[in-house]
């Protein structure tokens, strides 16, 4: 996922969309992802890169929060509706389907999985499934973060700061 762009680069983009999201900047979070979209029409890697590093910032964090496992430690997901009903994996949209899965395979160790995932979650050129896609790992990325902040646990040093907290 990270050789066609420098990660230093990925990161301080993907940071960026952080910061945004924190601190409620809508206006430049829609340009960002409208950017990101764009990329990838141009046949470059659009959000790919930059949700493939979220995804892995937000399983760092998880495994910090989880704290010591075994190998056979395996991670699951209870996934609910707005009032609280479990939803089946399978009745997401396909790309939010995917994009859960592509972070489950990378906590349980499947990198290849992950990437697979991840490339199905962002197949189509398509700004609403982008979106979807891309809002939901920053939504895992920053409840981590902030877990790791209120809790006074090292983030990721690529997010420290990024956006309210900074």
């Amino acid at each position: 996922m990270r050789d066609e762009c420098p990660l230093a680069h990925v990161r301080a983009r993907a940071r960026a969309l952080v910061a945004m999201a924190r601190d409620g900047d809508t206006a430049g979070l829609v340009d960002a992802l409208d950017q990101l979209t764009k990329e990838r029409v141009d046949g470059g890697p659009g959000a790919h890169l930059i949700v493939g590093e979220l995804i892995s910032a937000a399983v760092q964090m998880v495994s910090l929060r989880a704290g010591p496992m075994s190998a056979r430690t395996l991670f699951a997901v209870d996934i609910r509706d707005d009032v609280d009903r479990a939803v089946a994996i399978d009745h997401l949209d396909p790309p939010l389907r995917a994009t859960v899965r592509a972070l489950l395979a990378e906590l349980n160790g499947h990198q290849d999985d992950a990437r697979f995932q991840l490339e199905l979650a962002l197949r189509d050129i398509d700004m609403e499934a982008t979106l979807e896609v891309v809002v939901h790992a920053l939504l895992w990325t920053i409840g981590m973060l902030e877990w790791c902040e209120d809790e006074g646990v090292d983030a990721p040093d690529w997010l420290k700061g990024a956006g309210m907290a900074a």
